[in-house]
């Protein structure tokens, strides 16, 4: 009986407090968030290993997530994780919806990025993105550690 009781109580009042806090803090960062932190994310998160399969196995072809999966050695889960944030970020974007012979619906990805440009000088890191389509940073150099000399 105490076995069974322990997964019907509600969450401890110390969980519960700290899903609102990481509520709090998520709305917070998107509210303050400053645009040299959003490309200093985007920046790192171009440097993740799977992500950079992703963005290498869509370059030239539309993928669906199963076949970067499979072809690229990145665990599933993974790479809907990866393909969700590089999408969110604007580096990919679904090119194609398909049906499959079973009928399901299968969306096939293509990356937006043509070129990345990361140069360190003086003790500034800068990057420079190329897309396919026009975007406001296409181009431009960001600086990354400029947030942190404040």
């Amino acid at each position: 009986m105490i076995g069974s009781d322990w997964r019907k109580r509600a969450p401890s009042s110390r969980s519960a407090s700290i899903k609102i806090e990481n509520r709090i803090e998520e709305s917070l960062i998107s509210i303050t968030e400053s645009r040299a932190m959003r490309e200093k994310d985007v920046s790192r998160l171009l440097t993740d290993e799977y992500a950079e399969r992703i963005l290498v196995a869509t370059q030239v072809t539309s993928r669906s997530v199963q076949e970067i999966s499979d072809k690229y050695d990145i665990p599933i889960a993974a790479c809907y994780r990866k393909i969700h944030e590089l999408e969110e970020a604007g580096f990919l974007n679904v090119a194609q919806i398909v049906t499959t012979p079973k009928g399901k619906t299968m969306k096939l990805y293509r990356s937006l990025l043509k070129s990345a440009q990361l140069v360190y000088q003086e003790g500034i890191f800068k990057v420079k993105f190329e897309f396919d389509v026009d975007k406001e940073i296409n181009g431009k150099w960001i600086e990354l550690n400029a947030a942190l000399d404040s």
